[in-house]
């Protein structure tokens, strides 16, 4: 399953964006929509295309989001 998360920009190139994934820099496709976002801004990345600009409060708030919800359910139990 894929989701929507929204990653910091790093730069853009064109049709193209630099984001941060993980501590890494990786470049993405850009959607139109995104296209031009200026480092600094956040955008949602979704199956490795950026597909909107979302503000810094919003994608604060979604990354909180998945942390919290990743400590629900720790990584090292055993899923049956």
């Amino acid at each position: 399953m894929c989701q929507g998360i929204p990653r910091l920009v790093l730069e853009s190139a064109g049709d193209r964006v630099r984001v941060e994934v993980d501590g890494e820099a990786r470049w993405m496709k850009a959607s139109e929509r995104v296209a031009g976002a200026a480092a600094g801004e956040y955008v949602v990345v979704y199956a490795g295309v950026a597909i909107e600009k979302v503000s810094a409060e919003e994608a604060h708030e979604q990354l909180r989001f998945l942390r919290d919800l990743e400590e629900l359910f720790p990584a090292d139990e055993d899923v049956a």
